[in-house]
């Protein structure tokens, strides 16, 4: 059955932590063009010192501190501060929200699947060691923290989401804005790889969740590694018509060595990707 016809046309009492984030952003506009009720929370605003009033069906609890790699690198303890942020929203919405969909991440799985091989991570991967660094710790012990929580949860494990209105601190927007100015260029070896998802598909997602009663666990990925050296030439190549060496910059962090999906659950719904990596690119470039 299409996932359309799953989701029904219920509309839905929403509430988005994180809302000016990149995630939060685009979640908030697609819900409201498709009617539903939408309350916003900025995490300037901080969450920590109270919520709106009334209860929701659905909390999409974006708020996090991330900030790209180096924002990862040299700010752990800023970004273990999301834990704590995570505790007391999951304890507010146990009495004021029916369902939560949570936005782990990929970075929750353990580094030891990330390393040198390139393995495709299931879900079920999760518990096989520690995640690579304090974002992905924080994620995971959040995502333990809802077997203590009494509403009902959705986790998604979100591979490297990008689209349109993305902060220069993500590669993709990087990438573009080197390349308008006629250099290629990317941080590390430019060997490692990541799993890029078009932030359509992830809204398709979203939205099948809001609607689902069983709490799931599901990766969001296409399911195809992409090594940074190729992303940099397939966005050359779009602004510029032709593909020049890639410049690799080896002082730089990249993180893992490789991280992609196991798609198998999510095309077994119905919601596996439907635009290429060339296309979102394109999307990105040209509007």
């Amino acid at each position: 059955m299409n996932y359309k016809l799953r989701c029904g046309g219920k509309i839905l009492k929403v509430l988005i932590t994180g809302n000016k984030g990149f995630l939060g952003s685009h979640t908030e506009k697609f819900l409201l063009d498709r009617g539903h009720t939408v309350t916003g929370v900025d995490i300037n605003q901080d969450i920590r010192k109270g919520f709106p009033k009334g209860n929701f069906d659905v909390l999409f609890h974006f708020a996090a501190f991330v900030g790209g790699r180096k924002g990862i690198d040299h700010n752990t303890w800023k970004i273990l501060e999301n834990i704590e942020i995570d505790r007391v929203t999951l304890q507010w919405a146990e009495d004021n929200c029916k369902k939560i969909i949570y936005p782990s991440s990929s970075a929750a799985y353990p580094a030891t699947l990330q390393m040198e091989n390139v393995v495709a991570i299931k879900e079920d991967d999760i518990n096989l060691g520690l995640p690579f660094d304090a974002y992905g710790l924080s994620k995971r012990i959040t995502e333990q923290m809802f077997e203590y929580c009494k509403t009902p949860a959705h986790i998604m494990r979100p591979f490297s989401i990008y689209g349109p209105d993305q902060s220069m601190d993500y590669p993709i927007p990087n990438i573009i804005k080197l390349a308008k100015q006629g250099k290629s260029v990317v941080w590390g070896s430019g060997k490692h790889t990541r799993d890029w998802v078009y932030i359509d598909d992830a809204l398709r997602v979203f939205e099948y969740l809001m609607h689902c009663d069983t709490p799931t666990i599901l990766n969001i990925g296409s399911g195809v590694p992409v090594t940074f050296i190729k992303l940099a030439e397939i966005i050359y190549k779009e602004i510029h018509g032709i593909i020049i060496p890639v410049q690799t910059q080896i002082d730089e962090p990249e993180g893992v060595k490789h991280r992609y999906a196991d798609t198998t659950k999510l095309v077994s719904l119905g919601l596996g990707t439907n635009i290429s990596l060339e296309e979102g690119i394109r999307r990105i470039i040209h509007g």
